[in-house]
């Protein structure tokens, strides 16, 4: 059955979420697959972010008082609008709090099959065939659907590269949808932001981490030191994040943050399934620890079994001389 995959994008405080693009790279894959095209849902109001979405797909945009702010009922009410015009076959969401949200209501107004938390999607003819990570991603399942209905399926961030800009810019298309503000499900009050703001690890090309390796907090400055003289971001394991030495936005893996930085670089990090599981898709994995059986060299393109902080002032010198 040929058809269109639908993206639903998410933004916030005018600025799209990266991972958004992660989807249009995953629509276009199925489109090809499924012999449609891909098309993004843009729910909002005021948002001047349609152009930027229209350099990667045709752009579905729907500007309403009542879609200011994220609700399961507005972007309910302004999605089934969308899926009556267009028809898709599949239906993409990233899975965050919205779109594992929204996703299962989407699935009950639709009368369709939902997989969440998948890392890939292909179609094998008519089926669709979801992999997902289990039990902290230690198995990989695949899961397959067939429906006459349309797809849904959200989808981790990070588990897809993201699209890149298409020679020329696509359409945007302003379609008015009329949202009954007593249908909305929630109301919004306000947004509250940390008082401190951190760095947003998932988003760095560099990223450097520090393990139980480094020995003592008063080590993270070497660490700090050399990532910053690779223009790079401090990152960290579970155990540095619990002992309160960084925040627990600096920590990668299955209960922090999924990174796929250019450069991935573990100091003195053992490589805990749970971790690795959180940065295994970097482009270049260097791994340091002295420990020549730690799991991290199972998934390193380079490693040294050498004591980190001897290593990293070496390294420095050389690449302060070079």
């Amino acid at each position: 059955m040929a058809g269109d995959i639908l993206v639903v994008a998410e933004h916030r405080d005018g600025k799209l979420a990266g991972a958004t693009f992660e989807l249009v790279a995953l629509g276009r894959s199925l489109a090809r697959q499924s012999g449609g095209t891909v098309k993004v849902a843009l729910l909002g109001h005021g948002a001047a972010i349609a152009p930027r979405l229209a350099e990667y797909a045709d752009v579905l945009a729907v500007d309403d008082p009542h879609l200011e702010h994220y609700s399961p009922g507005g972007y309910e009410q302004a999605l089934h609008a969308i899926v009556e015009s267009v028809s898709p076959r599949a239906i993409l969401l990233l899975h965050s709090s919205q779109g594992f949200d929204l996703a299962p209501a989407l699935a009950v107004a639709f009368d369709a099959p939902l997989v969440t938390n998948c890392v890939a999607l292909v179609f094998d003819g008519p089926v669709l065939v979801a992999t997902r990570k289990i039990l902290n991603d230690k198995v990989v399942v695949e899961i397959e659907v067939s429906s006459e209905r349309p797809y849904l399926a959200t989808v981790r961030p990070a588990a897809v590269k993201a699209a890149e800009p298409l020679p020329s810019s696509a359409t945007v298309t302003h379609m008015h949808v009329s949202i009954d503000p007593a249908k909305l499900g929630a109301t919004f009050l306000r947004a509250e932001k940390p008082e401190v703001q951190d760095i947003d690890i998932a988003t760095a090309d560099i990223v450097v981490s520090a393990g139980r390796g480094i020995k003592e907090k008063k080590n993270l400055a070497l660490v700090e030191e050399f990532a910053k003289l690779l223009g790079g971001v401090v990152g960290a394991s579970r155990p540095l994040t619990d002992m309160e030495w960084l925040p627990k936005t600096r920590q990668v893996g299955q209960s922090g943050k999924t990174v796929r930085p250019k450069l991935y670089i573990a100091c003195g990090i053992s490589g805990a399934m749970q971790h690795v599981s959180g940065m295994k898709d970097a482009g270049t994995i260097i791994a340091i620890n002295t420990d020549p059986s730690a799991p991290i060299f199972e998934v390193a393109h380079y490693g040294f079994t050498v004591n980190v902080l001897e290593l990293l002032p070496a390294a420095m010198k050389e690449l302060r001389s070079g």
